[in-house]
């Protein structure tokens, strides 16, 4: 049976090891494949050992399993909201919005120290907002329907950059702030062409697909705006 879960996108913005360059997340309402498949995965038994020690409860249940039919990050901040979401409401337990979404952000701290996408995807998730996003800053609400999402593909990768220099650098930080202002789809294929450079993975043939950063992964996913869904 297929379903549609409405997930945070890490849609713009290149992962560069020790550069702190701006990420536009956006909403993107992602369909299951009807092939989908389930990997299971520590990380979120090890989200619910840290929550329930964290809350002083034993409430928080395990789900084991990562559906690939998603792009892993956006996956993991939703289920582990709606973890903690279960949590809250099953045990009757004293905690607020704020407070819960301190804890949140805590544990991903723990599971994926200096990680900026889980970062930006998870203030995303707080403010209920597409933002553009940049560590140290005060993030900036974007104005934005929800985007159609279909995973194409995941696979590993190190993010070993084969060059960079500081004009590289900006030309990537550049470009999710230039498109949050023009909605220029040559924006996303300069960025496209941008991957291709860094991390030697092929350009997309397609016009709506893009490769995002996706924690230690990157996955090619096909976009539409609603207005074209």
């Amino acid at each position: 049976m297929q379903y549609a879960l409405e997930v945070k996108i890490p849609f713009l913005g290149i992962p560069i090891k020790g550069v702190n360059n701006p990420i536009f997340v956006i909403d993107g309402i992602i369909y299951n494949s009807h092939n989908k498949s389930l990997v299971k995965i520590n990380t979120f038994s090890e989200f619910v050992e840290q929550f329930n020690e964290a809350i002083g409860f034993n409430c928080a249940k395990t789900n084991e399993y990562w559906d690939t039919s998603f792009p892993f990050s956006s996956y993991y901040i939703y289920v582990t909201n709606e973890i903690a979401e279960k949590a809250i409401n099953e045990c009757n337990i004293p905690i607020d919005r704020k407070e819960k979404f301190d804890v949140l952000h805590l544990i991903d701290e723990a599971l994926f120290p200096s990680n900026y996408i889980i970062k930006a995807l998870r203030t995303a998730q707080e403010l209920d907002s597409s933002i553009l996003y940049r560590e140290g800053e005060e993030p900036v609400k974007i104005m934005n329907k929800p985007f159609k999402i279909r995973t194409i593909l995941s696979f590993p990768i190190d993010y070993r950059v084969k060059y960079i220099d500081n004009s590289i650098i900006h030309l990537v930080g550049i470009i999710p702030i230039e498109y949050v202002e023009s909605n220029s789809i040559e924006l996303i294929e300069i960025e496209n062409g941008l991957w291709s450079a860094l991390y030697s993975l092929p350009y997309p043939s397609v016009k709506n697909w893009k490769w995002i950063g996706d924690v230690n992964w990157v996955t090619l996913i096909e976009f539409l705006k609603s207005e074209e869904a």
